[in-house]
Order: structure tokens, then C-alpha cells, then sequence
């Protein structure tokens, strides 16, 4: 079968920055290809190489040579690339270009000038094969990350693209749409496609990929074929795990005393109640995750909590919005909405109105704990998507309140990473109550003591250590 994809890298670099050596590959038509490895080894460096983003829209140089069909990557026209590689980014909505779902369908087919008959044919053809009919006139900003994940490999299947190259897909998506996602994934594989993905999270393509490239200092160090790696082996290589049903949990159940209380409370969404007569309390130094469907009312029970909607709710720590907001602090799934400073360091600073020497030790310690030291004059918003994440996180402890609540803290987190937030948040659960929204289940049996299953008309709160099945069953059936 022959190589669609080939790259002998001598060494690629950024500036003074190497970031890629000695690397080759070769990969054939059909072939599932995933790349892996810990932050900053070069995955998503080598993407943008193979579909031609280095060097037409990010710059580097490059010692060596990328062929793609057989011709040399960099001696296709402008534009002309876009008839055989599709990409989908990390976030979906950074490669969107119109307001409604149909015509950002049939923007590419557009761009590439198909025949309008054509393109409307084949825009119905792709919406049909994806399941999206009913998001034709649909705002794309009114969409769930996983729809918008959806709308973009569409996007890819209108000129019919042989390759499709995906950055982190699952970084936005909770654990349903990630499951959905695998199945588009097997209908492209089945439709001959050939799809490369950069990925930190493995559960969802054990029985997906052809070959799994382990990536670390810029180099290619292992291969596995389908059906070679295991779980024992991604430990030793620090990589997330890839079979999700051998999580255990070693929290301890804790009996302490509670220190946060929730007394049938029911949370609206407009006017429908989304939660009615929820119960709860939190033990001294317990994390508590929250598990449950998308729009199942997750997030709009964290703003409730923390202030952020509700006039009144029985809570311990403050009836009153203007109470809970000043004992609560709540951590988007979005950080980009709470970086408001020009540095790492002062949006640390300034997360309180004032700060102690103590305080200064602490922004210290947490920027070398979160791996963050070198980048504490680096504007926030240049940082990666998982260091915003850690940032966004490592404020929220500075604040100093009795109840912080996470969503989705693990996005775009690699395993040391991972590894890394759930011991801070177990360090600093000593003082301060924890609920953390979460999908990521590795995390969830590695960080929480008792995690809240949220359904319909359904709540149930459960320690997680001896009942790892019942939770897989809640949230497989979903």
C-alpha cells in the first residue's frame, strides 16, 4: 500500500528553540495514525508540518522534507492544499468563518469553487452521514462543544479530503460527545480516510488506531501497533491511561464532621427546574466530583453555589448571592474568561486585594509546581490551553475561600500535568472544600473521595472507592 504521508525531519526549531530531530515517517492511505506524549514534545509542531500550517501560517525552520501524494508539501499552490488535507483544531470555533451552521458547511466547497449544485448535494450528503440535519440554521456560537466539533470534520468531508488532521479533539468534549466522536471516528476510517491525531487521551482509540507514535523531546522513541499497549505500559510511560475500565480509586472514605451543607435546593434554568430538592454536605478536607449528561444542569448548579445565579439557597456558607460570591470561587471550563492581566505573575498577584509575604512564597512555590516558573512574565494568553488551565487553577487556591468549585479542570492536560493538579488540589483540600465537574475519569478516581451523579429526577452521591463500576455504568449509559 502506498505512503500518502512522508517526512524525513532532520531538526525543526523555533527561533534558538529546537523542537523537533531525527524524526521519519511514513504514513499509508487508510492508516489511523496517533501522536502522543506529554506537553511540549512536539506533537502538534509535527501536525502543522504534515498539513502545511509550517511554514505558510506559522514560521520555524526546517531541515529536512515533507512529501504528501508524492509531491513535495512545499510545492503545492496556496490554497491548493485545502482539496486534500482537512484539519480540526483544538477548539473548533477557531477555524469557523461564518454565523450558521449550513454555511460554514459549505463555506470550503465554496472557497474551492464547487459547482452549486454540486456543493448542495454534498453539503446534505455530509450532514446526513454526521447526524447534524438538525443544526442547518443553527448559530454556531450557540453550539455544545461537541456539535461544534461535528460541524468542523463536516466541514472536512465536502471536498473529500484523503487526510484529516485532529489537534487534541477531546480536550473540549465531555465523556458522552467523546464516545459520539468515536464513532465518527470509525465511520471515517470505514470511509477510507486517512486521520492523524495528536492526543493525550487514549481510552476512546484503543480500538481505533493503526499505529501509536510516543513522542518525547522532539523524537520518535516508540511505535505500538493495534493492540500492543496497555495500561501497565502507559504508566511507565507516563501517558494517559487506555483502558479506563482498570481504574481504581485508593481514596480513603472520610467521616469527619461536615463543614458544608446544601439543603434541598432546586436550580432553574429560566423557568424549568433543572435540579429540585438537592441534598448535600462535604466532610473536612473531602473533594467531591459531579458527574452527569450534558445539559443536565452541572455548570448552572456551580454558579448557583458560588453566587453567580439564585437569589437565595440554603447553603451553609452563605444564604445570599453576595455571600456565597465572597466564600466561593468558581473556576470556568472556559479560562479565558478569568485571565484579565498582562503577565502569569500578576494575574496571580492581583487575585486578591491584597497580598502577604506568605502570599508571595505561595505564587512562587505553585508557578514551579505547575511548571509555570519560566513563563511567569509570559502574557496569559500566549500560554498553551493546559497552562491557562493550570493558571486558572492555581488562582483559585491564592483566593483563599472556604468552597472552590472546578469544571472540566483537566482539559488539555497531559498525565504529569494531570498528576500534578490533583496533588495540589489534595494538598490544599487540608483547608478548603472542593467540587470539581469533571468527565475525565482517571482524574475523578484519582482526586475524589465522593463523587454527586446527577440524572434526570436522579441524585445520588456515592464514595468512589469499591463502587468504580456503578459510576462506569452511570455515565456509560449515557
Amino acid at each position: 500500500m502506498e505512503n500518502i504521508v512522508e517526512a524525513d525531519i532532520k531538526t525543526f526549531s523555533y527561533g534558538e528553540d529546537l523542537i523537533l530531530k531525527n524524526l521519519k515517517i511514513s504514513i499509508k492511505k487508510g492508516e489511523t495514525i496517533v501522536l502522543t506524549g506529554s506537553s511540549g514534545c512536539g506533537k502538534t509542531t509535527i501536525l502543522r508540518l504534515l498539513n502545511g500550517l509550517i511554514p505558510s501560517f506559522y514560521g520555524g525552520n526546517l531541515n529536512g522534507n515533507i512529501n504528501l501524494l508524492g509531491k513535495d508539501i512545499s510545492s503545492y499552490k496556496k490554497g491548493e492544499l485545502a482539496k486534500y488535507i482537512g484539519n480540526v483544531f483544538q477548539n473548533p470555533k477557531d477555524q469557523f468563518f461564518c454565523d450558521i451552521v449550513e454555511d460554514e458547511i459549505a463555506f470550503v466547497g465554496e472557497n474551492l469553487g464547487l459547482d452549486e449544485e454540486i456543493l448542495k448535494r454534498k453539503v446534505e450528503e455530509v450532514m446526513n452521514l454526521l447526524e447534524i440535519t438538525d443544526l442547518r440554521k443553527k448559530s454556531i456560537f450557540e453550539l455544545s462543544g461537541g456539535e461544534r466539533q461535528k460541524v468542523a470534520i463536516t466541514t472536512t468531508l465536502i471536498y473529500d479530503t484523503d487526510i484529516i488532521f485532529f489537534d487534541e479533539p477531546s480536550s473540549s468534549l465531555d465523556y458522552t460527545s467523546i464516545k459520539k466522536f468515536e464513532d465518527i471516528l470509525l465511520k471515517l476510517k470505514k470511509l477510507g480516510k486517512t486521520i492523524v491525531i495528536s492526543e493525550h487521551r487514549l481510552y476512546y482509540l484503543k480500538e481505533i488506531y493503526n499505529r501509536l507514535m510516543y513522542i518525547k523531546d522532539g523524537s520518535i522513541k516508540e511505535i505500538f501497533h493495534e493492540g500492543t499497549l496497555n495500561n501497565k505500559k502507559c504508566k511507565e510511560l507516563e501517558l494517559r491511561i487506555l483502558n479506563e475500565k482498570e481504574l481504581i480509586s485508593n481514596k480513603e472514605t472520610l467521616s469527619t464532621k461536615s463543614i458544608i451543607e446544601v439543603n434541598r435546593i432546586n436550580i432553574y434554568q429560566g423557568e424549568n427546574v433543572l435540579i429540585k430538592d438537592l441534598t448535600f454536605d462535604l466532610k473536612e478536607k473531602e473533594i467531591m466530583g459531579i458527574i452527569g449528561a450534558n445539559g443536565i444542569g452541572k455548570t448552572t448548579l456551580a454558579k448557583s453555589l458560588c453566587g453567580l445565579k439564585e437569589k437565595y439557597l440554603n447553603v451553609s456558607y452563605g444564604n445570599s448571592k453576595k455571600e456565597r460570591l465572597r466564600n466561593s470561587y468558581f473556576v470556568l471550563q472556559d479560562v479565558d474568561a478569568q485571565i484579565f492581566f498582562d503577565t502569569v505573575e500578576n494575574e496571580l498577584i492581583f487575585c486578591k486585594d491584597k497580598n502577604s509575604t506568605n502570599d508571595f512564597e505561595d505564587i512562587r512555590k505553585y508557578l514551579k509546581e505547575i511548571n509555570l516558573w519560566n513563563k511567569k512574565t509570559s502574557h496569559p494568553q500566549k500560554l498553551s490551553g493546559g497552562q491557562k488551565q493550570r493558571l486558572a487553577v492555581i488562582t483559585s487556591f491564592l483566593s483563599n475561600r472556604k468552597l472552590i468549585i472546578l469544571d472540566e479542570p483537566t482539559s488539555g492536560l497531559d498525565y504529569t500535568n494531570m498528576n500534578i493538579i490533583s496533588n495540589l488540589i489534595t494538598e490544599k483540600a487540608e483547608n478548603t472544600s472542593f467540587i470539581i465537574i469533571t468527565h475525565d475519569l482517571e482524574f475523578l478516581f484519582k482526586t475524589c473521595h465522593t463523587v454527586l451523579m446527577i440524572d434526570n429526577n436522579y441524585y445520588k452521591k456515592i464514595n468512589i472507592s469499591k463502587n468504580e463500576s456503578i459510576i462506569m455504568n452511570f455515565i456509560n449509559k449515557k
